[in-house]
């Protein structure tokens, strides 16, 4: 059996840093729409996190006490916390006050982080008989090294399996794979459909370039004072 690293959250949580939200309540959030926060305050165990919104950049808010999970990103390390919300404030932005536990723990699945980025992609989806349909082209909306979310005029079924090529990815290349749809979602304005797809066996190799891409991507982003919204 594995032994869990297990660390203090106050040597680890620092104002600035990335979280994402895994959980809230008894519902867990598919990997593919996770929510984006960022700390913005601490004081002992209550720590103020950037107001998350959703896809349709709706703000959550949870019920009070409720159990929230989620992971803190912190440079090339991913740990796990979990906490209770408390309320919505704002400092002056709004924030989450949430009382975070007294340990996280340091988590192997690095993969799951999830950058913003906007890459040229073309698709072609897969039909039940073998077949290929024709090819189009959709601009990504953020990437990991589990899946991809891109936004496109069609409207795609859950569980179908498409082709993706994407643009060169710096230390990475292109990415030529299988994905999955786990999502397909109207925007906001009704224009568009946002799909969140996971990758299909995309090799390790490449996978591991694409994290420490994206890990390096996030680093330069946080230094250069850019919020990761």
């Amino acid at each position: 059996m594995r032994c869990l690293d297990i660390f203090k959250t106050k040597k680890i949580l620092k104002v600035g840093q990335r979280v994402e939200i895994t959980e809230i309540g008894k519902e867990k959030i598919d990997i593919e729409e996770t929510y984006t926060s960022r700390v913005e305050d601490i004081k002992d165990n209550e720590v103020s996190l950037a107001l998350p919104v959703d896809y349709r950049l709706c703000p959550v808010i949870p019920l009070k006490n409720e159990l929230i999970a989620g992971r803190i990103i912190e440079d090339e390390c991913v740990y796990n916390f979990t906490a209770h919300y408390n309320k919505i404030s704002n400092i002056p932005i709004p924030v989450w006050i949430v009382n975070i536990s007294d340990t996280v723990i340091k988590s192997q699945n690095r993969e799951f982080v999830r950058v913003k980025t906007h890459l040229s992609l073309k698709l072609i989806i897969t039909n039940s008989d073998g077949s290929m349909g024709e090819p189009f082209k959709a601009m990504s909306v953020d990437i990991s090294g589990n899946g991809i979310s891109f936004l496109t005029d069609k409207k795609i079924k859950l569980a179908a399996k498409l082709v993706l090529d994407t643009e060169p990815i710096p230390l990475v290349g292109r990415i030529s794979t299988f994905v999955e749809v786990k999502r397909c979602s109207l925007t906001k304005d009704k224009l568009h459909y946002l799909l969140g797809c996971k990758f299909i066996n995309l090799p390790k190799q490449i996978q591991n370039k694409l994290v420490k891409h994206l890990f390096a991507k996030q680093r330069e982003t946080i230094n250069k004072g850019i919020k990761l919204k």
